[in-house]
């Protein structure tokens, strides 16, 4: 089974690149190696190609980096660029990874027009209706959205179903990402806020017989 993206491999509620960087901003006033920002429940296979990206992208330098290597030396880290809390999202290249910036100009869209359709929101936000209409469902189960009007039927008689953005649930700026494990998990709280069939679990383990 093939590993997968650091940011969606969540423990505690945050990613594993997440913990990694928290780790490096917490060493940014000296020199580091790569275990003293490796997290216990992090693979060290995970963390120094988090790094290796770093470096590449401009937010990490290496000590001596111009000079050959001895077999065997731990390379020594050092934090160029901070840029906050937010741990950088990039590959191990060093290229950004924009996965998920769709729902950006998803969620901006949903915060300026407060009760929409999905076919309305794909427009202004000028995505696959396809894509906001499965994004829209999984926020509604989540709790983001409130459905004002019950969608009917499908293709041209059809009526979407028209949502309201609940602003209580806005935690910050980031856009909920809908993970590959069927969940919603908000970047700016770092948690998973909805699992899809935890709640159907959940009641199935409290209507057990002791």
């Amino acid at each position: 089974m093939s590993r997968k993206p650091a940011h969606l491999e969540l423990a505690g509620g945050k990613s594993q690149r997440q913990r990694i960087w928290e780790a490096i901003r917490a060493k940014s006033k000296r020199p580091f190696e790569l275990a003293e920002v490796t997290p216990g429940n992090v693979q060290m296979a995970t963390a120094r190609e988090y790094l290796t990206g770093l470096v590449k992208a401009g937010f990490l330098g290496e000590e001596n980096s111009s000079l050959s290597p001895k077999i065997g030396a731990k390379k020594i880290y050092f934090l160029v660029r901070d840029t906050g809390a937010e741990a950088p999202r990039v590959r191990k290249d060093g290229s950004e990874v924009t996965q998920g910036c769709g729902n950006e100009a998803i969620w901006g869209a949903m915060q300026a027009m407060g009760s929409f359709t999905s076919t309305v929101l794909a427009n202004m936000a000028g995505a696959k209706e396809s894509t906001v209409k499965t994004y829209c469902t999984m926020l509604h189960q989540a709790g983001y959205l409130a459905e004002e009007r019950q969608g009917k039927g499908t293709g041209r008689g059809g009526i979407a179903s028209q949502y309201r953005l609940l602003k209580s649930r806005i935690s910050g700026p980031r856009p909920p990402m809908i993970t590959r494990l069927k969940a919603v998990y908000d970047p700016n709280l770092h948690q998973i806020v909805w699992q899809q069939g935890a709640d159907e679990a959940l009641e199935a383990a409290e209507g057990r017989p002791c």
